[in-house]
């Protein structure tokens, strides 16, 4: 399965700040697995450059409040590392996965290293108690998935 889909990014007031073309290439009960191709032309994280072409494998998870996209180097099946956003649970129909970005993330090394980026950010929001109890209880899933198994496994989540 192989259908278009059109990701829209969104801030944590729900409004519309990016959005991008990408497949989905899987589907299950748990969440979606969707490719897209970098389309800026550089972004810096910490030591990790992203640049224009770079393969994103992205997994969305139903009801999780996080999303991880696992980026390669080129097309090649190269992995310089996976960058995982913590939001609100995505909203999927039909032909676009939508998702409030919460600002915090998590930025994972090849050799399992973890970097938390954007805290200043995070205490910012203005989010209630209960969404930022959930935000960071998503982190903390997300660093004890990745702790247990070494780096993301994309597919082992569906």
């Amino acid at each position: 399965m192989h259908k278009p889909v059109t990701i829209i990014k969104r801030n944590e007031r729900g409004e519309p700040v990016f959005q991008y073309q990408g497949e989905i290439y899987q589907r299950t009960e748990k969440g979606l697995l969707v490719s897209a191709i970098f389309g800026l032309s550089k972004v810096v994280e910490q030591d990790i450059t992203f640049l224009k072409g770079d393969l994103f494998e992205e997994c969305y998870l139903f009801n999780k409040w996080f999303n991880i996209y696992q980026v390669h180097i080129g097309c090649s099946d190269q992995v310089k590392a996976w960058y995982c956003n913590i939001c609100r649970p995505m909203l999927f129909q039909d032909d676009r996965i939508e998702f409030d970005d919460l600002a915090l993330d998590l930025l994972v090394y090849p050799d399992g290293r973890q970097c938390i980026l954007d805290r200043d950010e995070f205490r910012a929001l203005r989010i209630d108690g209960h969404e930022r109890r959930m935000a960071l209880e998503g982190l903390e899933e997300l660093q004890g998935l990745i702790k247990a198994s070494g780096v993301p496994n994309l597919e082992k989540l569906l």
